[in-house]
This record gives C-alpha cells, structure tokens and sequence, in this order.
C-alpha cells in the first residue's frame, strides 16, 4: 500500500501542473492581499492571515482538479489496465489515489499558510502571528490553523466526491468539469436550500448545507461578533463536521463498491 502510495505522489509530482497550481496559489494570495491594501490600508495583518486570506476556495479547486484528474486521467489514457495487472486490489488502488490526493491538500494548506502569513505583514500593517485577535482573543496562527482544519475538512468531502464522479464518468475533462461546478454550484444550491429548509427543517441534513461550516467558526471560538454574513446552516459546528466525514464515507464507500464491481479494464 505504502508502495502505491508513493508511485502516485511520485506521477504527481512530476507533472508540470501540480507545481503551477502551488505557484499560482502563492501569486494569487500575494496579489489579493496587494489589492486589499489598496483599498484598506488600515487592515492589520493578522486579519486578514487568520482566515487564510479568504483563499482557501482556490486551493480547494486545485484539489478538485488533482482528484478528478487522478483516477479520470487512468481511463482517458489507458493506464487504468497496467495498474490492475499490479500485485494490488482494486481496493488499495483507488484508496492511494483518494490519500495522495488528500495530501497534495496538506502541502496546498502549508503553502497557503505560509504565503497568507507573508504577504499579509508584507503589504499590511506587520503584526505577531501570535497576537491576539478578534476571536476571543485567541492568536491568530491558532485562528488560521481552526480555518484550515475546517477547510480540510470540507476537502475530504470533494475528494470523495469528485473521485466518485471520476470513477463513474471516467472522462477526465467531464470529470473536472463536474467537479468545478460542484464546487461552485453548491453556493447556488445552498441558496435554495435557505428557503427550502424554513418550510422543512430536515433539509439542514442535506449534504450542501454541510458545506457551510465555516460560517459556524465565529460560534466555535465564543466569537459570536465576527460572524460575516446572517446565514444560520441550523446546525452547530461539530454536528457539521461529523455530517461531513459521514457523508464522505459513504460516497467513497459507494465508490469503492463501483470500482471493484465494474469492468474498468475494457475502459
């Protein structure tokens, strides 16, 4: 399993785009904290770095990308047939692929830690990462790590699903192209779901109401003051999480099931 592991972290780190989604991602946190102070140059730097610099979206889109890319991309070229001709089930094959993928979002995460941290006491006001913040007071290197806890969290939940779109679809454009649009079709959903769920309640349970965890953050660390919007998921934060990881399960438990079950070598 180990050995599967690392073939896969081995294909991708050599493919070009892995490291120009990296790069991408520090540019891109660069220049949106460039822009911010641009237009509020009074904003400290941890106000913006304990929240990631609101970039956590980006790296959850490249994560999207690698895991759709990561089993579509076997069917697409053929591959999928010399590794089922391996000493391997098919089993421990795909949960390598799901791994790898989870920890290309570990190094994202590291990297949008560090870059978040550097460019907001670059172009910002410098201040301690270990200085108080707004959220009860709590430092702001313990308020980024809650974010970037709670958006691994979210990212278990895509991989599942974007590894089961890719292991049904097998076409790796279509695969990328569904999960892009999960992804950011969920605000849209989530927005039907509000109404929706004042006449049913137990719509709160669906799945993409889940994906609002990070509005239960404030609640989480006693800050009830820095909520940023009015929208109650109706549901506390751990229930959340658990929701999460319950529906990610079962979504890569289906998929496991499909995977061992269908004939992918005539793909």
């Amino acid at each position: 399993m180990l050995t599967l592991i690392k073939n896969e972290w081995i294909k991708l780190t050599k493919k070009r785009s892995t490291w120009i989604m990296l790069l991408l991602l520090v540019l891109m946190t660069f220049g949106l904290t460039y822009v911010v102070r641009l237009g509020s140059p009074e904003i400290g730097a941890n106000d913006l770095f304990a929240s990631l610099s609101d970039m956590t979206s980006f790296l959850n889109l490249f994560v999207v990308v690698v895991a759709a890319s990561s089993v579509a991309e076997e069917f697409s070229r053929g591959t999928i047939k010399f590794l089922l001709i391996r000493p391997f089930s098919r089993s421990q094959i795909l949960a390598a692929k799901a791994i790898n993928t989870f920890l290309f979002a570990l190094l994202g995460t590291a990297v949008l830690l560090i870059s978040s941290l550097a460019a907001a006491n670059l172009f910002l006001a410098a201040e301690s990462p270990f200085a108080a913040t707004g959220y009860n007071g709590l430092a702001a290197i313990l308020v980024a790590l809650v974010f970037a806890g709670t958006n691994l969290l979210l990212i278990v939940f895509y991989i599942a699903l974007t590894i089961f779109i890719s292991a049904v679809i097998r076409s790796q454009s279509l695969a990328v192209g569904l999960g892009l649009g999960m992804l950011f079709g969920s605000s849209i959903i989530n927005s039907i779901m509000l109404f929706a769920q004042e006449k049913y309640p137990w719509l709160k349970w669906n799945p993409f109401n889940f994906m609002n965890i990070k509005e239960q953050i404030p609640s989480l660390l006693n800050s009830p003051d820095m909520q940023m919007t009015a929208f109650d998921p109706g549901l506390g934060y751990w229930e959340m999480a658990i929701g999460i990881l319950v529906y990610s399960v079962l979504i890569y438990l289906l998929t496991n099931w499909l995977f061992n079950k269908r004939d992918v070598a005539l793909s």
